[in-house]
């Protein structure tokens, strides 16, 4: 491929995987409840009786159901974060227009199931 003098190919554009359009993106600094390694994108609840954000699922591992209010989605992760020695300070979007190939879900968390719970808080996944 040739290029006009003076320029040269320096990277390939790689468009975001997350934000999916023009709704507001607003963030808030919240804090993750540690033993976790989430990335961004992850769906996340919030705990009732610690406030802290934990990755959002409706099953534990051996398939019983999680009761403890985390179940229920609340925020996307906008970093990566790593708590798991001690609770991590971080930034969570709590309203946007979001890819839905770009969201990390918990267990038995599908797109169709919670983006009922997102539209209104403000949280939309596109695609």
């Amino acid at each position: 491929m040739g290029y006009e003098p003076g320029f040269s190919q320096i990277g390939e554009y790689q468009p975001l995987d997350l934000i999916a359009g023009d709704f507001p993106l607003q963030s808030e600094t919240i804090l993750v409840e540690k033993g976790q390694k989430i990335g961004r994108g992850s769906l996340l609840g919030k705990k009732t009786a610690t406030g802290k954000y934990i990755l959002s699922a409706k099953l534990t591992a051996d398939d019983k159901a999680i009761t403890d209010g985390s179940e229920i989605p609340y925020r996307i992760l906008a970093e990566d974060i790593d708590a798991t020695s001690a609770d991590k300070l971080t930034i969570a979007y709590h309203t946007g227009s979001f890819f839905r190939g770009g969201i990390k879900l918990g267990k038995g968390h599908t797109i169709d199931s919670v983006k009922p719970l997102l539209e209104p808080i403000s949280i939309y996944i596109k695609g």
